[in-house]
């Protein structure tokens, strides 16, 4: 391993119309004592063609997979190969601002207990033309959640603490930086370098375009963090359905095959652990019609219609069903049967969440970007989210909206009324959606 060497690895598969560009933007820094690797996983196209300049380059090391193997592994087969004490991944479709090794390498080089450096970035289409600059999120305080991964691509890691955590786990098909995150945040620091120093490609082929693998990896990664206590802790989970006379809502009304209220139970019943599940409502029928379908596999109550009204307070409710049926538990979990399509990993995912972080709330959400918002301000009303296809899109101006109808508790926090600590999880947009609003 040489000092202060930085080995900059390209993956690729068939990115041949973009590679060039981003071996140029590796070339063309300013920090001149840099490797390059470029790992091709058995790309389909000309990619080959486009490497094969590159093969005698005195920087250049190239790798040709003889079978596609995925970016975890791919990652680890070029971070073994490398020589530099700092890495760095660059993905084939995406470029570098030619001063980024030269701040990141200060930056690291100053505070030994830093693991990894990272950098606002401008968003490009597939023909390089700026859509957005993306302010990330910054971790310098001691008191920040760590709950957000930032994304993954171009931030420079200290190869030994990489090392350290046994690099990627190749158990995941993707992922976004949460396994080696979630790795590292207890013994080490991040720095943000609030400047766009890099240049994130948005096309038809990114990774992320495929929202529902990504965020099924995401919650397995949580699991795998939170597995001993999960396994440990009590989890009660409330679904509170209304009586169709009062809310005008059938829950019984088949969709896809199968009433809209099964969804949310089937769902509920492919999670392991310590599960229970309890259905309330003072329909009768729903409640038969419920016991028939799945017997002793989940718990009933029956509510008294009055206590089922509009205007009622659930969470009262609820915990007066609590010590009638003598349910307790580490964690509750209330879903609404208006959202059928939610999947059962955001469930697994948000429970995760709240046990590592010690959080008091978890909701199910959507990003809203699309939408402007306003509030009223003694000088008239004032915009509180992005501008509609604006050049900025901070990460504290994007709106969260409230979807999937998942909320999930410590469930003292939720007996003594004692909501401080809050988070969410993101879902896919056809899980969030409310099958009465659609």
């Amino acid at each position: 391993m040489q000092k202060n060497l930085v080995s900059i690895y390209i993956t690729n598969f068939n990115y041949s119309e973009y590679i060039e560009k981003s071996i140029r933007s590796v070339l063309d820094q300013t920090y001149k004592n840099i490797e390059i690797i470029i790992i091709d996983d058995n790309s389909t196209d000309n990619s080959k063609l486009k490497l094969n300049k590159y093969i005698k380059h005195p920087k250049i090391k190239i790798i040709f997979n003889k079978k596609n193997l995925g970016l975890l592994k791919s990652s680890n087969i070029a971070i073994k190969a490398s020589n530099g004490e700092y890495v760095m991944r660059l993905d084939a479709d995406d470029y570098l601002n030619k001063k980024i090794i030269e701040i990141f390498v200060k930056k690291i080089k100053k505070r030994p207990k830093v693991a990894m450096v990272y950098s606002d970035y401008h968003e490009v289409n597939s023909s390089g033309i700026k859509l957005n600059s993306v302010k990330q999120i910054s971790l310098s305080s001691k008191k920040s959640i760590k709950d957000r991964p930032i994304l993954a691509a171009c931030c420079l890691f200290r190869k030994d603490a990489l090392y350290s955590v046994n690099l990627y786990d190749e158990s995941f098909s993707r992922q976004d930086g949460y396994d080696i995150w979630y790795k590292l945040i207890d013994s080490y620091d991040f720095e943000h370098v609030k400047k766009y120093l890099f240049y994130y490609r948005r096309h038809e082929k990114s990774l992320t375009k495929n929202k529902i693998p990504l965020y099924k990896t995401r919650s397995l990664i949580l699991n795998k963090i939170a597995k001993k206590k999960f396994e440990e802790k009590n989890v009660l989970i409330v679904i509170p359905v209304r009586d169709q006379k009062i809310e005008k809502k059938n829950y019984l009304k088949k969709i896809n095959g199968k009433p809209i209220l099964f969804h949310t139970i089937d769902e509920c019943l492919k999670l392991k652990g310590r599960i229970k599940v309890l259905i309330t409502s003072s329909d009768k029928k729903l409640i038969n019609t419920s016991k028939k379908k799945y017997k002793s596999k989940i718990k009933y109550f029956l509510r008294n219609e009055e206590n089922a009204l509009l205007n009622q307070n659930l969470s009262k409710e609820l915990i007066k069903i609590f010590k009638i049926k003598n349910l307790k538990s580490d964690v509750l979990v209330i879903l609404s049967a208006e959202f059928p399509f939610k999947k059962y990993f955001y469930i697994e995912q948000a429970i995760s969440k709240l046990i590592i972080h010690n959080f008091d709330k978890i909701v199910s959400t959507t990003f809203d970007t699309k939408n402007n918002y306003y509030k009223y301000s003694n000088k008239g009303i004032k915009l509180i989210s992005n501008e509609k296809e604006g050049t900025l899109k901070y990460e504290k101006k994007v709106i969260l909206k409230e979807a999937g109808g998942i909320w999930t508790f410590n469930y003292n926090s939720y007996l003594r009324n004692k909501i401080h600590k809050i988070s969410n999880i993101i879902v896919d947009e056809f899980s969030g959606k409310n099958l009465f609003e659609i």
